[in-house]
């Protein structure tokens, strides 16, 4: 009987060790948001820190990435300091993102400028989108990072008080899919 014991509990062990070795298909990404400890009373706006997150693997990373921002700090993130946008004010902004040449062009649906309101000021628009920008550009195929509103970059950058866009080719609404 013994003997019985000691395979079946080996067996069960080499199960458990090869079932914890597997590969999880995960990867690690950064996602940035403001600190009130590191940046105190926010004085620097557009200052965001490195949260580390495991997601899991996608070709679609600056999506994903994007997305995992939007869902806030935890609570241990929120206990050392970071805060960001409520999650129910970023819920279903997201329309597309679309990475080509450098660029990250970010597509929002109408509801960031229901949702949103905190973005047009010059402070939280800061601290938003240094959040998107620094998020997005820690992937060396992204260097910067332009917005629109289904399409429409004159109306994000009118929202956000700049005016029609300013980046010229950078507009064209087919760089927004």
């Amino acid at each position: 009987m013994n003997m019985k014991y000691f395979v079946l509990t080996l067996v069960m062990l080499m199960f458990a060790c090869s079932a914890y070795g597997q590969n999880t298909k995960t990867t690690t990404i950064k996602v940035y948001f403001s600190n009130e400890k590191l940046n105190p009373n926010i004085e620097d706006c557009n200052k965001v820190y490195p949260v580390t997150r495991k997601i899991p693997k996608t070709t679609a990373i600056a999506k994903a990435a994007l997305e995992e921002m939007f869902k806030g700090v935890t609570k241990e993130e929120e206990a050392k300091g970071y805060g960001s946008i409520p999650a129910a004010e970023s819920n279903g902004i997201l329309k597309s993102i679309n990475v080509k040449n450098g660029a990250a062009y970010v597509n929002f649906t109408k509801l960031i400028l229901e949702q949103m309101g905190n973005a047009t000021t010059s402070c939280g628009g800061g601290q938003y989108f240094g959040m998107i920008e620094k998020t997005l550009t820690q992937f060396p195929t992204i260097k910067k990072v332009y917005y629109a509103v289904e399409g429409d970059t004159n109306e994000f950058y009118e929202w956000v008080q700049v005016g029609e866009c300013p980046y010229k080719k950078h507009c064209a609404k087919s760089n927004f899919k």
